[in-house]
């Protein structure tokens, strides 16, 4: 994957001047993203990365002057670059590799607002951008990205609109209760997926079936499990439930609740 990212990389034009150039920008580009997936996200952390790392990058990267870019060169690309053209180039790799792979998987289809994103902070209606990310649970790989500002579209339409395109099938999608609705639902199925999904008071027809039946139907399965993690001893019992009798016409293709 590795030998794909720097020849991609090699693609993106140079937007500093010649003069005084003494690395080619995807050997820049290349040691900021392996010092960013090994945690480092920092000017001061990706240049104590390559001080620790400095023979092993020279001897991978072929770096003729036997030099790594300096603080002020990191910095001046991780400013000036277009983080868009890098942004499509990881995914172009990711999603290569993860159409390779053909075994079932469990997405978490999640969105998050960037909170120093935020403006109009007077108004009652404030903007900021969202980022909408699909994780899989088998490659632990975010395998799809979308950022869109919440004025101009939802969080709802971008997965719905993600969900429509994706090349996707075999796969289970789990989302929360904002996604709980019958054109996402019926969506997921017409791409020949399936999903788990939260359902809350927004649905309060289907939420207040499923609460009823959990009460009077006797469950197909029953597993509990012990939590002792962050200083705390939870047991908790999770029962799935056939869903025979919801009967709900949003809904026909519920196999189960739990």
């Amino acid at each position: 994957m590795l030998n794909s990212l720097i020849e991609k990389l090699k693609e993106v034009k140079d937007f500093r001047k010649s003069q005084g150039r003494r690395h080619e920008l995807w050997v820049v580009l290349t040691i900021i993203i392996l010092a960013l997936l090994t945690g480092n996200v920092s000017y001061k952390q990706i240049t104590s990365f390559c001080k620790a790392e400095e023979e092993k990058l020279i001897e991978m990267l072929s770096i003729t002057s036997k030099m790594l870019p300096s603080y002020s060169t990191i910095r001046r690309v991780m400013l000036g670059i277009n983080i868009i053209d890098i942004q499509s180039i990881l995914t172009s790799i990711i999603n290569n590799y993860y159409s390779q792979k053909s075994q079932e998987d469990w997405i978490a289809i999640d969105g998050k607002s960037l909170k120093n994103t935020l403006t109009d902070y007077e108004e009652k209606s404030q903007n900021m951008l969202n980022v909408v990310s699909w994780f899989s649970q088998e490659t632990k790989l975010i395998i799809k990205v979308e950022i869109q500002e919440n004025k101009k579209k939802s969080e709802i339409a971008v997965v719905l609109s993600m969900i429509e395109n994706c090349d996707l099938s075999n796969k289970v999608f789990t989302l929360d209760a904002l996604h709980c609705n019958k054109e996402i639902t019926k969506t997921i199925i017409e791409s020949k997926n399936d999903y788990l999904i939260t359902v809350k008071r927004n649905q309060i027809k289907l939420h207040n079936r499923l609460k009823e039946l959990a009460q009077i139907t006797k469950p197909l399965t029953v597993y509990d499990s012990r939590d002792k993690s962050h200083g705390r001893d939870v047991i908790r019992k999770t029962s799935v439930f056939d869903s025979q009798e919801v009967r709900h016409k949003n809904y026909p293709h519920i196999k189960s609740f739990i």
